[in-house]
C-alpha cells in the first residue's frame, strides 16, 4: 500500500477508537426523560446504536415455553385430524368362512366362488353406475374443445369397460339378474 494511504487508513482507525472510548457527555434533564425506555446502560453510555446491539434478548425458560405446535400434533396422532378427509370408505367387511368351510376343501371352494361372484357383481354394478357419468364427461369435454387425443382415451376406456361387463355378463349370466 502507499504510504499516504497507511497513513489515512492508520489515523481513521485512532480516531475511531479515540471516540469509542471518550466518556459520554451527561444528557439533558428533557433528553434523559425522553429516552427513558432506552436501556441504562446505553443511555450512560451515549451511544444508544453501539451499546444495544446485540438486543438483549431474555428467553423464556424451557419448562415455561409455549407448545402449542407439540400438543396440536400430539392431539393428531392421538385423535386424528378432523379437518383430514377420509381415507376410505366405509365398507363392510367380507365374509370369513366357517370352520366348516375351512374343513371341507369342496365347501371351501364354494365359499370362494361366492366371493368372486360377488367381487364380479360389484365390478358390473360400479361400470353401470360410472359409464353414464363417464360418457357425459366426454360429451362435456367435447363440448369443451379438449383435445381430439384426450377424448380418444376416454372413449377407449368406456369401450373397455363395456367389453369387461358384457364378458362378465357372457361367462357369469347369474350376475345379470
Amino acid at each position: 500500500m502507499r504510504p499516504a494511504l497507511q497513513l489515512l487508513v492508520g489515523a481513521a482507525l485512532v480516531g475511531s477508537a479515540i471516540w469509542l472510548v471518550w466518556p459520554a457527555e451527561e444528557a439533558p434533564p428533557e433528553a434523559a426523560t425522553a429516552h427513558a425506555t432506552v436501556s441504562t446502560r446505553a443511555a450512560v453510555a451515549g451511544r444508544p446504536w453501539l451499546d444495544a446491539w446485540p438486543p438483549d434478548t431474555k428467553a423464556a425458560p424451557a419448562d415455561e415455553a409455549p407448545l402449542p405446535a407439540a400438543q396440536s400434533l400430539a392431539q393428531t396422532r392421538v385423535y386424528g385430524d378432523p379437518e383430514a378427509p377420509p381415507i376410505a370408505l366405509d365398507v363392510p367387511a367380507r365374509a370369513r368362512p366357517t370352520a366348516e368351510e375351512l374343513a371341507d376343501p369342496k365347501a371351501y371352494q364354494a365359499f370362494e366362488a361366492r366371493q368372486n361372484a360377488q367381487v364380479m357383481a360389484a365390478y358390473v354394478k360400479a361400470v353401470d353406475e360410472e359409464l353414464p357419468r363417464l360418457r357425459d364427461d366426454i360429451a362435456r369435454g367435447r363440448s369443451m374443445g379438449i383435445a381430439a387425443d384426450k377424448i380418444a382415451k376416454a372413449e377407449d376406456k368406456a369401450r373397455g369397460l363395456e367389453s369387461m361387463r358384457a364378458q362378465l355378463l357372457k361367462d357369469h349370466p347369474a350376475l345379470g339378474k
